[in-house]
């Protein structure tokens, strides 16, 4: 995996670094960053369940952030922010060590074919440069309906010496704390397909 891989930064094309969240929100309020918005389902909910938080979404597919932008200034939702990218490059590059208290991830893609499986948002190269990023007591929270992919993702946040596992037995969570749920888990609920949950904390 190649961090620096080439990315988007729109709607920031031209900020090549680390951005000043304070001054582009307005505040200092505890910085969230959710990867793989998708349909940003959770991040409008996260936002107005708590606006004592700023939240950060990013998604590769333009399509989906371009509509967030759009409503975030209809509703005027000031403590959203949604940015266009990959999220192996888009991470190193603009967000400070220890700026973030919380990141989630919403049902990340599996990649089922063996030769794409390096495609995955996390792996150990990747979950150290996330924890770069994250508090002392921050959290990584992760979702997702597909079981083979939760072990996999599991083990990786066991073996991590900077995390602590705090999730029920096995690392299954039997409920959504975050008070927003994305497209695809309202779909899950739906249609009774189990969801596998997990929250960790950074030591």
């Amino acid at each position: 995996m190649n961090l620096k891989e080439p990315t988007s930064l729109s709607p920031f094309a031209k900020i090549p670094s680390v951005l000043p969240w304070p001054e582009l929100f307005g505040n200092t309020k505890p910085l969230e960053l959710e990867l793989g918005m998708g349909r940003a389902y959770y991040l409008f909910e996260r936002a107005r369940a708590t606006p004592d938080h700023n939240i950060v979404g990013i998604e590769y597919k333009e399509t989906f952030v371009k509509q967030a932008l759009l409503k975030k200034e209809r509703e005027q939702l000031r403590n959203l922010h949604a940015i266009f990218g990959h999220a192996w490059a888009l991470v190193p590059a603009l967000f400070a060590e220890e700026s973030l208290c919380n990141i989630t991830f919403n049902f990340p893609d599996p990649w089922w074919k063996k030769r794409h499986r390096k495609r995955r948002i996390i792996n150990s190269e990747f979950l150290d440069v996330l924890l770069s990023k994250l508090k002392t007591g921050g959290t990584l929270f992760l979702q997702t309906d597909v079981s083979a992919l939760f072990e996999v993702y599991l083990e990786l946040f066991k073996a991590h010496p900077a995390l602590d596992t705090t999730t029920h037995p096995q690392g299954l969570l039997l409920d959504n704390s975050m008070q927003a749920q994305s497209h695809r888990e309202k779909k899950c609920l739906e249609y009774g397909i189990p969801i596998y949950r997990a929250l960790v904390i950074k030591k």
